[in-house]
């Protein structure tokens, strides 16, 4: 199961980028926390300097690899994506962590029912507002590959997104699962439950 820092592994993988994947066993965990500069995983090193939160680490690599957008206009549309993604998780992270069934349950009937299909409409209307095809500068950047990572990670979380009235989107996500080297990634990469 992917998490959080899979965004940033999807980003290098698209972008070629050689890296170094590590993963912690969760007995491992509490005394690496105590290590980390915000007690937290993601985080990202970069010539001997640590970066954490998942979202600072996505935006450093996709400006890094070209993937932020080619001019501020579509970096801010890009990121106009990534914070529609953001108020998205903020809804369905209290869900997860609910620990009362019931709730829980009605939560997650909740979000099937109501607030993704809106979320999806809202979605698909702004992917179509911008032609169609990406969701800024008319470029695959890393709003693209959020909007793919962001439906992967509900469908793990017994979460499935209903695409089929938003052929838009249905069509990018079907572009981003067969671009080669998320492909590659996506084949390769490291299966060991649920990870950062």
């Amino acid at each position: 199961m992917t998490a959080r820092g899979e965004l940033s592994r999807l980003i290098l993988a698209q972008a070629g980028a050689e890296f170094e994947d590590c993963r912690i066993e969760r007995a491992e965990w509490p005394a690496l926390k105590k290590t980390l500069c915000l007690g937290q995983l993601p985080v990202l090193e970069v010539e001997g300097k640590v970066i954490a939160q998942s979202m600072t680490i996505a935006r450093y690599l996709a400006r890094r690899f070209g993937l932020a957008g080619k001019t501020d206009l579509d970096a801010a549309e890009a990121d106009q994506t990534i914070d529609a993604i953001k108020d998205l998780w903020n809804i369905v992270t209290p869900m997860m962590k609910e620990q009362d069934n019931v709730k829980r349950a009605e939560m997650k009937k909740k979000l099937e029912t109501e607030t993704l299909p809106n979320w999806l409409k809202m979605m698909e209307t702004l992917l179509t507002s911008k032609g169609g095809i990406h969701f800024a500068g008319n470029q695959l950047t890393w709003a693209d590959i959020a909007m793919y990572d962001t439906l992967e990670l509900l469908k793990e979380r017994q979460c499935p997104p209903d695409v089929t009235e938003c052929q838009n989107i249905k069509r990018l996500l079907e572009k981003i699962r067969n671009l080669p080297n998320i492909q590659k990634w996506e084949k390769l990469r490291p299966r060991t439950g649920v990870h950062v």
